[in-house]
């Protein structure tokens, strides 16, 4: 265990600002598996999923100043990501179309305002599609996902078997991967967010 475990994303943005590169390493551990998990899933390649995992991650520590310490965290790694992902598959030549607002206005992806957009724009359309969900699936995905809690903790909260809780998890990650095929920006969010 090392002293950043245990602190918050917007503390170790605060540390990464000032040039900490352990802070910077912590926010790697963080959130590296995750665009790896979410990169790997279109590029279908290991080796293409951890480049782009480098990429984005240089881009990070580049334009860390920029980080705006006001903003989640994951509002800046999902900016990035997007726009590097969307540079690797162009650069690569891949068959992938990134949702229309994204392409036609690429350059002005760099505000932080239209940015900002998206991002609150994808979450609650990510959010929209948790509340879709049955109400007892809903109830045991944002149990583990949101508040952390183990199956074995939801089964002893709710009432049900382990089994049973981890069954209806199961079907809400089913739902929401299914509703993901029709817009990659919510699988990205969703994999920042909820992995």
């Amino acid at each position: 265990m090392n002293q950043y475990d245990n602190i918050s994303d917007h503390e170790l943005v605060i540390l990464i600002k000032r040039e900490e590169e352990k802070a910077f390493q912590e926010l790697f551990k963080r959130y590296a598996p995750r665009i790896f998990k979410f990169a790997h899933s279109y590029l279908k390649s290991k080796n293409d999923a951890d480049e782009l995992v480098q990429i984005i991650f240089i881009k990070i520590w580049e334009k860390r100043k920029l980080i705006d310490i006001s903003q989640n965290i994951k509002s800046f790694i999902f900016k990035v990501s997007v726009n590097a992902i969307y540079d690797f598959m162009r650069q690569r030549k891949l068959k992938y179309t990134f949702p229309d607002y994204i392409l036609n206005n690429q350059e002005d992806s760099e505000n932080q305002t239209w940015n900002s957009i998206i991002y609150n724009e994808t979450e609650q359309k990510l959010f929209n599609l948790v509340n879709e969900l049955p109400q007892k699936q809903q109830e045991i995905f944002k149990l583990s996902k949101i508040e952390g809690l183990t199956n074995d903790e939801i089964a002893k909260q709710t009432g049900l078997s382990k089994r049973t809780v981890e069954n209806h998890l199961y079907r809400a990650i089913a739902f929401l991967k299914r509703n993901f095929e029709a817009n990659p920006l919510i699988a990205l969010l969703f994999y920042l967010t909820f992995r």
